[in-house]
């Protein structure tokens, strides 16, 4: 209190002004610093020049990157809003941008949906239409992970309209497949398959390694859903070969979720259940924890068709440990699932599978 006071006193509005942006600065270049060690090979954000004196942090692994996104959570979620409140826009905006992989793996869903709603608000005041359109497409990727699926398909098609019209064909690739993507989860699988080609066709053209890896995988998610389980491995095989190649960990373990899927949907469990344990070893890895949450109750879902309930049991109490340590809704479905498991295996099994992968 008494540092705030000399500060009021001796220094001029100038120099307050020009030290909040070299604080609000140094938190989004060093979050920017973070990205690609938390999303390896994903398009990076353009950021505005650092402030003279501004020395951000740097980051050698995966962990060390991570655990400060965490441990600052508090004050990059402050940062968003002051940097808002200070006029300036272009951090509102981009901080929640270089959050994102964070903010997912994490499942930090209030964060996320908090922050990227404030900086679309800034850009939009500002007339800022990159930071319009970058706005759209992160508030729609935090509503999509809430399950609010409509929501999150009105700003997608608001944001390709920007892009469309800003002649931004990287950012217009992400926005189609993140369609792809939202209609697949909605249950729409025609448009789901139109938009992810769509997509893939757009990341093939512009290079993106990491796109490319992740339409193939939705593809391969739309065909098991379909039920056309030959299309779906061979999309599912071909990103796996893709995301190794780019050392694209974190969809690595959602692909071999799917393909864990896929083989339980032709009734080879022993399959399932090695791909299951090989994306919960990719999941943990890289601290993945929702996907980890999640392949662990697809893992129940094998063992109890395999007439192994105690095997089930086991891995649904681990995934209901991680769903509500994070508050996660699917929290509540797995303690469904538990509760008729206690009525018996055949009654646990007649009322409808574990909840399926949204990631």
């Amino acid at each position: 209190m008494y540092a705030a006071e000399r500060v009021r006193a001796e220094e001029t509005r100038e120099e307050r002004d020009l030290a909040v942006e070299r604080l609000l600065s140094w938190y989004l270049h060093t979050a920017d610093a973070a990205y690609p060690h938390i999303t390896p090979n994903r398009r990076r954000i353009p950021l505005e020049p650092l402030p003279e004196g501004c020395r951000p942090l740097e980051f050698t692994t995966h962990e060390q990157a991570l655990d400060w996104c965490e441990t600052e959570r508090p004050n990059l979620v402050v940062a968003v809003h002051q940097a808002d409140q200070a006029g300036k826009p272009g951090i509102a905006w981009r901080l929640p941008a270089v959050l994102w992989g964070f903010f997912y793996l994490r499942s930090h869903t209030h964060d996320w949906l908090d922050t990227s709603r404030t900086g679309l608000i800034a850009a939009r005041t500002a007339g800022d239409r990159q930071g319009e359109a970058q706005g759209l497409s992160d508030t729609a990727a935090a509503l999509r992970n809430a399950g609010r699926l409509e929501e999150a398909i009105v700003h997608l098609h608001r944001a390709l309209e920007l892009c469309q019209e800003l002649g931004d064909r990287k950012a217009r690739s992400t926005v189609v497949a993140n369609l792809g993507d939202v209609y697949l989860h909605v249950g729409r699988l025609g448009k789901a398959v139109e938009y992810i080609r769509r997509g893939l066709a757009l990341d093939r053209i512009e290079g993106s390694a990491w796109g490319e890896g992740v339409a193939l995988c939705n593809l391969g998610d739309a065909y098991q859903r379909l039920g056309r389980y030959d299309d779906a491995l061979g999309c599912l095989e071909r990103a796996l070969v893709v995301l190794r190649a780019g050392d694209n960990r974190w969809v690595e373990g959602v692909a071999l979720d799917i393909l864990g899927t896929v083989h339980h949907r032709l009734g080879r469990y022993d399959e399932s259940v090695e791909y299951y344990r090989q994306a919960l070893a990719t999941h943990r890895d890289i601290g993945n924890r929702w996907g980890e949450g999640h392949t662990l109750g697809n893992l129940g879902d094998v063992h109890l068709d395999a007439e192994e309930p105690e095997a089930a049991r086991a891995s649904w109490h681990q995934a209901l440990a991680i769903f509500a340590e994070f508050g996660h809704p699917d929290a509540e479905k797995v303690r469904a699932r538990l509760a008729r498991l206690q009525d018996g295996p055949a009654d646990a099994r007649a009322r409808g599978a574990a909840p399926k992968r949204t990631a």
